[in-house]
């Protein structure tokens, strides 16, 4: 279910619909600034435009999946990176 979700997620915000409502999801303001700051000064082989887009569909998988910022941290650290490959990036390359 989780993956339909997900895919569901990706289609809508790859569609330039508007982010999804959130509001029930303990991430906060800090954590996703920092999150998309991040994860844009390490994007490589793609425009700042293309970057930003990236990292903010990889935000939004990623609080898509997960209730919290803690949840997703504790879930991450013990997981292949294969599998955070499929999560975070494979939906956000289309």
């Amino acid at each position: 279910m989780k993956r339909e979700i997900i895919l569901a997620v990706a289609f809508i915000w790859g569609c330039g619909a508007d982010e999804p409502d959130f509001s029930d999801k303990d991430f906060s303001k800090k954590f996703k600034d920092g999150y998309v700051e991040s994860c844009e000064s390490q994007a490589r082989g793609m425009s700042s435009s293309d970057a930003k887009k990236y990292c903010r569909c990889s935000l939004i998988q990623m609080m898509t999946y997960w209730d919290s910022e803690k949840e997703a941290g504790s879930a991450m650290e013990g997981m292949a990176p294969y599998e955070i490959q499929r999560i975070l990036v494979t939906p956000c390359l289309r």
